[in-house]
């Protein structure tokens, strides 16, 4: 049976994204955007697998310790888990945009084997995200793009 798959963004989309330096680098930063929690409980009842796709500037840099990286990211899972959401799959470039790296969105590199091996429903599967990069991976991957507004949390999104 093909899995219909909730391909999501993370920082702008999910959790505030600081317009300053753009990272969540620490706990006092984390903030789970209005309405995200019962969008997701709601995803998954209607039969959808939950992927994270998200670019992270430089993460395990001295710029972006991948501690200060990985204690927000725990605990904002920590949260979703605790209101029975479970993430299938995370994907997370941690290259800067300069690197040209082929696992940084729009690129689909870090999900090529998933994309092969996964029995994906693409009609019914999308990308949510914030940005163009995240329209342009939707596009990439051959998946409807659900776009948000940086920050503003999910208000009547069509997924």
């Amino acid at each position: 049976m093909k899995q219909k798959i909730a391909f999501l963004d993370r920082d702008g989309a999910l959790i505030f994204e600081p317009q300053d330096s753009f990272q969540i680098d620490s706990l006092e930063k984390l903030r789970i955007l209005d309405g995200v929690i019962e969008a997701l409980q709601d995803l998954i009842k209607k039969g959808y697998k939950l992927v994270m796709v998200s670019n992270q500037n430089g993460v395990g840099t001295p710029s972006f310790l991948k501690e200060n990286f990985e204690i927000p990211q725990n605990k904002m899972l920590e949260i979703f888990r605790r209101n029975g959401i479970e993430f299938y799959k995370i994907f997370i470039c941690p290259h800067f945009p300069e690197d040209n790296c082929e696992c940084r969105k729009p690129k689909i590199g870090m999900l090529k084997d998933f994309l092969k091996t996964e029995n994906i429903d693409f009609e019914k599967s999308f990308m949510y995200g914030d940005r163009e990069t995240d329209r342009q991976f939707a596009k990439n991957i051959k998946v409807r793009f659900v776009k948000a507004t940086t920050n503003e949390g999910i208000k009547n999104s069509k997924f």
